[in-house]
């Protein structure tokens, strides 16, 4: 995938770091820029220096049906232009930011497996696509090296493209874990410009896993409820059954469609003729906006049923819902940490 920017932002910090200049060659702008801190005004690529933190806990940590994820902050972007992707709400669609700081990545990795008891599950696919940049941003390759050995550790790459030449070089890697997204063939179609499609998700799943030995995850994320939307899954799950052929999946994620206040207007911006908001929303607690209860507990409990059905020894969970709606779903009060015990447990088992 050809990567092309208007202009190309450098932190005066980083001109002549070996990344910077590597990513230089690789790439297609119009117009460089040197700047100080994280200025960037639009229409470009940034290539800066981290100076927070690249280890976080993932925001549904406040949750008590927490799953246990880190996440690594690399950066910030995609080059996909999903239209429900809140991505979009923080940075202009196109746009990229790339911290090329990669030894203060690997010292916050190292001590985060040395200060945290129990298993750890690392995610690069939160603040964009991974594997969208990796073909000039090897990141996901750099933390699967120095992850290396670790006890009750997994890198877990969540993508929507079908890239993994780079992947294909690690051999018995149960130290990762390749995630890919998934929704309606109809959602992915109209929704998610740029992207692999469904199908060669799936293909690239069961080819990575074959070369390579690691663990596969996927996430249906965000569930849509697009008309006959029952059906509609119903075709992806057959679909996996048909390419994966008896593949273990480590664990399948639910989530349906959310966003921040203002999130509409920004979408409607860039896609004015998005269907994503004709259902009826409204908002939470946590500031987000969400479908009714009662919608998202029907998505909920068809997919999840339909998943435990075709894949019993996956753990299934829903991702970042409300602990009455986990009890409707799942048809019990779940304890505080009995997701996070259960995906420890499956880290455990898959992992080193």
């Amino acid at each position: 995938m050809e990567l092309f920017y208007e202009n190309l932002y450098i932190g005066s910090e980083v001109v002549n770091d070996p990344l910077v200049l590597d990513i230089k060659k690789k790439i297609k702008y119009n117009r460089e820029h040197i700047v100080d801190g994280e200025v960037h005004p639009g229409k470009g690529l940034l290539l800066t220096k981290n100076k927070g933190k690249f280890i976080k806990v993932c925001p549904c940590r406040c949750e008590k049906t927490w799953c246990g994820y880190w996440v690594v902050e690399w950066g910030f972007g995609c080059p996909f232009g999903c239209e429900y992707c809140i991505v979009q709400n923080y940075q202009r669609a196109g746009d990229a930011t790339l911290y090329v700081n990669f030894e203060d990545c690997k010292k916050e990795i190292v001590d985060l497996r040395k200060n945290v008891k129990g298993s750890i599950r690392l995610g690069t696919g939160h603040f964009g696509d991974p594997m969208g940049f990796e073909e000039i941003y090897p990141l996901n390759q750099a933390i699967i090296e120095w992850t290396k050995g670790m006890p009750d550790f997994t890198v877990e790459v969540k993508t929507k493209s079908n890239y993994i030449e780079p992947i294909l070089k690690y051999k018995n890697a149960k130290n990762l874990t390749m995630a890919y997204s998934l929704n309606s063939i109809e959602s992915a179609n109209l929704l998610e410009h740029k992207t692999a499609s469904i199908e060669e998700r799936l293909l690239a799943a069961r080819d990575v896993v074959k070369a390579t030995n690691c663990n596969i995850a996927f996430h249906f994320e965000p569930i849509i409820p697009v008309h006959d939307w029952r059906n509609k899954y119903l075709e992806v799950f057959e679909l996996m059954e048909k390419i994966l052929n008896g593949i273990e999946i480590s664990w399948i994620s639910l989530g349906t469609f959310r966003f921040p206040k203002g999130f509409q207007e920004y979408v409607e911006l860039y896609h004015p003729d998005t269907g994503i908001f004709a259902e009826e929303f409204y908002p939470c607690s946590d500031g987000k906006i969400r479908y009714f209860r009662p919608l998202r507990e029907n998505l909920y409990s068809f997919i999840r049923n339909e998943a435990l059905k075709r894949f019993p020894k996956s753990v299934i969970y829903l991702c970042m819902e409300t602990p009455e709606v986990w009890e409707r779903v799942v048809g019990h009060k779940m304890q505080p940490m009995e997701l996070y015990n259960q995906m420890c447990k499956r880290v455990s088992e898959r992992c080193i």
